[in-house]
């Protein structure tokens, strides 16, 4: 039992650490945005390919399907209060312009698929989410991208599987935008 409680207290305060929190943080904590990396088209790395478990259970999500879309990748927790409140603008963003070649993805850090997955219920998400409990598929980008301990983050991949941008911590709507219509075609 004080194994668990021990377990339960490091894993706390390491959410804590990370910018996450069990309960959601101030509104004006929420849109405090983190860094912004934005690369030039001769700058741009390869996205790794990721892969594996829908969330919902029901079926594969694969980058590697979607080159020839911008695909905006969302890092997400259950227990992320940032993560909650950017949920509905991703899926707002994914509806409205998916029918322009962008999809979104997300990549659940949830140990409980049935967090995720009533998460996804709750936030009404629109777009997959890929099940990564144990963070191997998140390892594989590219080191100094992003910090892969803290959540949320969103890295936005152009048509050619390269990265053009990503963001550690929330991001809004109105920045989302801005970062994919120049990278979606005419």
């Amino acid at each position: 039992m004080k194994t668990l409680r021990a377990s339960i207290a490091a894993a706390l305060l390491l959410a804590a650490l990370a910018g996450c929190s069990t309960s959601p943080p101030p509104a004006d904590d929420v849109r405090r945005p983190g860094p912004l990396k934005s690369y030039a088209p001769a700058d741009r790395v390869a996205m790794p390919e990721l892969s594996g478990e829908r969330v919902g259970g029901d079926g594969q999500v694969s980058l590697k399907g979607l080159r020839g879309k911008v695909v905006v990748v969302n890092a997400w927790a259950s227990w992320c209060g940032p993560c909650r409140a950017e949920a509905p603008e991703l899926s707002r963003v994914h509806e409205e312009l998916q029918g322009k070649g962008l999809r979104v993805v997300g990549v659940n850090a949830d140990v409980s698929v049935e967090a995720a997955r009533s998460f996804e219920r709750d936030a009404g998400l629109v777009y997959p989410s890929l099940h990564d409990p144990q963070g191997r598929q998140l390892l594989r980008l590219p080191k100094g991208v992003v910090n892969t301990t803290g959540y949320p983050f969103t890295i936005i991949v152009d048509p050619e599987g390269r990265i053009a941008a990503a963001r550690i911590g929330a991001i809004s709507e109105a920045e989302l935008k801005r970062l994919v219509r120049p990278l979606l075609p005419s």
